[in-house]
């Protein structure tokens, strides 16, 4: 089912102009004409949803129309919603549906989120990809939650260098998921870089007469000890030991 051409008339007390050319700007009155009929017009009556004009006697590019054929134009706005109901329809309304409006870590706690938008309940709860988080509610525009430790998403992640992402999810308790359009991402510290084995082990100072010669007999105890661990220091990074 559908409705015909039509064609936007602008209206000037009560008529409808057929020979304007202007264009119809938010808030004029108009009237939607239906291209090839017989002076007919779209309108809001509850039994009939289109409406036959009378020609004005004074001015033959005027129609006179009632008032269920007036329309006026207005701003509007567009919300779309995305969810899923997981567990099988519900019995009741998936509305009002939650909105996040922004994240942050909650007072510079890396384990804390703070979560801030509209229509939050106490059945809720979030969730960080396929993991659910402990979720805190506070109020129906603030939700704290747990972030789960990286582990649940990339294991050895001490070894991982790249930055993961996952979806944020609001899920209600009868098994309906809210979308939220956010994502959290772990941002892990660059993993050290091996470069041989003299990179394991301290390099201890030694006197400048151990660096060449094994100590004297009557050099302190310390030098020897200084020169025995030059020595494995050396060799470790020499390769030779």
């Amino acid at each position: 089912m559908a409705l015909p051409r039509l064609v936007i008339r602008k209206v000037v007390q009560q008529n409808a102009l057929l020979d304007a050319d202007e264009p119809v700007l938010q808030l004029h009155k108009c009237a939607f004409y239906m291209k090839d009929s017989e002076r007919m017009y779209l309108c809001l009556s509850p039994e009939i949803i289109q409406l036959q004009a009378t020609p004005c006697p004074m001015d033959a590019n005027k129609d006179i129309i009632n008032d269920c054929a007036l329309w006026t134009f207005i701003s509007t706005d567009k919300a779309e919603y995305t969810f899923c109901e997981s567990a099988g329809p519900v019995r009741g309304p998936v509305t009002p549906v939650p909105v996040v409006s922004s994240l942050c870590l909650n007072d510079g706690d890396k384990t804390m989120l703070k979560i801030t938008g509209d229509n939050f309940a106490d059945n809720l709860r979030v969730w960080f990809g396929n993991v659910q988080a402990e979720t805190i509610y506070r109020c129906a525009e603030c939700l704290l939650c747990m972030v789960p430790d990286i582990s649940a998403f990339r294991e050895v992640w001490q070894w991982v260098r790249e930055p993961t992402q996952v979806p944020l999810f609001l899920v209600r308790e009868d098994g309906v998921i809210y979308a939220t359009g956010h994502t959290f991402t772990y941002r892990p510290n660059p993993a050290p870089r091996y470069l041989g084995p003299s990179t394991l082990v301290l390099e201890i100072p030694m006197p400048a007469n151990v660096r060449n010669h094994p100590p004297a007999p009557e050099d302190h105890d310390v030098t020897a000890f200084a020169y025995r661990d030059a020595m494995v220091y050396n060799a470790l990074h020499q390769g030779t030991w």
